[in-house]
């Protein structure tokens, strides 16, 4: 798959005030590797020397969830005067999806030119899958983000014709799932998520059914990929540091811990339902994907007894007595026997400990083959290798919690409330606690810094820790500062 997305050109004619270290006059846009706009010479691949630029100006970025997928880059304005898009000023701190010729300006005059390496024709494409272009207060663009056996996911915009703006101004952009005939599972995902609110899980804005039977579900739009394209580098996935696993790690067991306590399961926690607001170390992370979550009746012990989910990730008493077949179709459902047990909200934690797991070593823990018998056979045993070279620098406390989430028996297994209190996490709370309220709610005005000589977490009115890709190239321009595994 193409690493490159996009090529930022640098308009010579525009006033530049550049630093003179900075000759190149255009820069690629590559997956998951954020590049900077700004006076900052240490952080920016374009260094600006003017007043009215800020340290770091804008942010730059691309996504491609798979080789079928489109290329998708944004832009994040982070100053205090403002970036412009086709003479038009976006909202801070809002991602805006990057269109073909794009011209981007600061607010001294420089100029970039953006050109997408795939420029995507749709100009019928409303017409031929015969989705409506407008819907009560909401605007669809023909844009597609994603694709999938339910329908496309395209850019909406929200209309509202009582604004009178005093500038010409990005409409801030939201994402519609369009699903073609109207599924049950969709119409489920929306009636559940419609009544959560919460930082860690994809916000549901309307739901509505066209004549033709199309559901569209306006939510949120999260621009920086999924967790498993985050993780992926050719066909392997590679391992993140202990620090930014746990700081994800947190913020899932805070959003399952929402759900669980409003009896809501979602039954298919996986690294593809994970997604990013930016493709960097300490970003914001929301749940998606309820199309299977199961809502109990408050107050009981209700269990579940469907066979539902992915394989890999799939707790073992959620149950394999049903035709193995199954499997060969992601979240199509099968009905235990009578005299099964059920489950609970800890097969959760059980795809929970997967993913902490393919996140700390690259490694699947019961991939096996990868074959449908494997993958069972190996979680029906839970056998985890701790011995394994990807383990060798992982910290015991990090071992333990993987073991403890992926305990075969149920009676061993740790709830939501026990994971927060295992070691691992529970010894970088007030840490994590700071670094949530500052990347996640955005109520502190200190940023994050990794230090990387004691075991522990520093808190500094500094930058953020810098973006690094999966795999870091030399690059005199930029200093990489990675996070520490001591923790």
């Amino acid at each position: 798959m193409d690493k490159v997305l996009g090529v930022l050109e640098v308009d010579l004619e525009s006033e530049l005030d550049s630093s003179p270290q900075f000759i190149v006059n255009h820069f690629q846009i590559e997956i998951n590797k954020v590049l900077k706009l700004g006076r900052n010479t240490e952080e920016c691949i374009y260094s600006v020397e003017h007043p009215s630029v800020s340290n770091i100006h804008c942010v730059l970025w691309g996504i491609r969830f798979d080789p079928e997928s489109v290329p998708l880059c944004y832009i994040k304005d982070m100053s205090l005067n403002g970036t412009m898009v086709n003479e038009q000023v976006l909202s801070r701190d809002v991602p805006y999806l990057l269109s073909n010729q794009d011209v981007i300006q600061l607010p001294n005059g420089a100029k970039f030119k953006f050109s997408a390496v795939k420029s995507e024709t749709m100009s019928q494409f409303m017409t031929g899958l015969r989705i409506k272009s407008e819907w009560d207060r909401w605007k669809i663009v023909p844009r597609i983000v994603g694709s999938g056996t339910f329908g496309h996911v395209l850019v909406a915009e929200k209309v509202d014709h009582n604004m009178k703006r005093q500038v010409a101004k990005k409409t801030v952009s939201y994402a519609v799932k369009v699903i073609n005939t109207a599924k049950t599972r969709m119409v489920k995902e929306a009636t559940i998520l419609e009544k959560l609110n919460h930082p860690n899980i994809i916000r549901i804005h309307q739901s509505c059914v066209d004549a033709l039977g199309n559901v569209y579900i306006f939510q949120d739009l999260i621009s920086g990929g999924d967790l498993f394209s985050y993780l992926a580098k050719g066909d392997c996935l590679v391992p993140i540091s202990e620090t930014e696993s746990l700081i994800i790690i947190y913020q899932i067991l805070l959003a399952l811990k929402f759900l669980h306590s409003n009896g809501i399961v979602h039954r298919d926690l996986k690294l593809d339902n994970i997604l990013l607001h930016t493709p960097e170390p300490c970003t914001k992370v929301v749940l998606a994907d309820f199309g299977i979550a199961k809502e109990l009746s408050q107050n009981t012990k209700e269990r579940m007894h469907t066979v539902v989910g992915t394989p890999e990730y799939c707790a073992p008493e959620v149950g394999f007595k049903a035709d193995r077949n199954i499997y060969r179709s992601f979240s199509r459902t099968a009905t235990l026997d009578p005299d099964n047990n059920g489950y609970d909200s800890k097969c959760d934690i059980w795809s929970l400990g997967v993913i902490t797991h393919i996140m700390l070593t690259g490694i699947s823990p019961f991939y096996g083959d990868g074959s449908e018998a494997s993958i069972i056979k190996n979680v029906r045993t839970g056998k985890l290798n701790f011995t394994a070279r990807q383990w060798i620098a992982i910290t015991d406390s990090a071992k333990s919690f993987v073991k403890k989430c992926l305990q075969v028996s149920t009676f061993n297994r740790c709830d939501v409330e026990e994971a927060l209190h295992q070691v691992w996490v529970e010894k970088h709370t007030s840490q994590l606690e700071r670094i949530y309220k500052k990347k996640v709610l955005q109520l502190s005005s200190d940023c994050i810094k990794i230090d990387e000589n004691i075991d522990t977490f520093a808190v500094v009115k500094h930058k953020l820790p810098k973006s690094v890709k999966l795999s870091p190239e030399k690059n005199p321009n930029k200093r990489l500062k990675l996070f520490s595994n001591n923790i």
